[in-house]
């Protein structure tokens, strides 16, 4: 059970790195800086609570 959470965490964080690498460094337009973290910080919630839910913490 343990494993299987550990797992669930790497992916959770690789994740987290491909986002970062979407949002912040392979942007095919020009797009202000405000509208660059807010779309960052909704996909980071999205995530944390798919991520939370996948735990079993929600």
């Amino acid at each position: 059970m343990f494993d299987e959470k550990m797992k669930k965490a790497e992916g959770f964080i690789l994740l987290q790195d491909n986002l970062m690498k979407a949002v912040f460094v392979k942007q095919a337009t020009v797009i202000s800086d405000t509208e660059t973290l807010t779309r960052y910080y909704k996909s980071q919630q999205t995530l944390s609570e798919l991520f939370n839910e996948q735990m079993g913490w929600m």
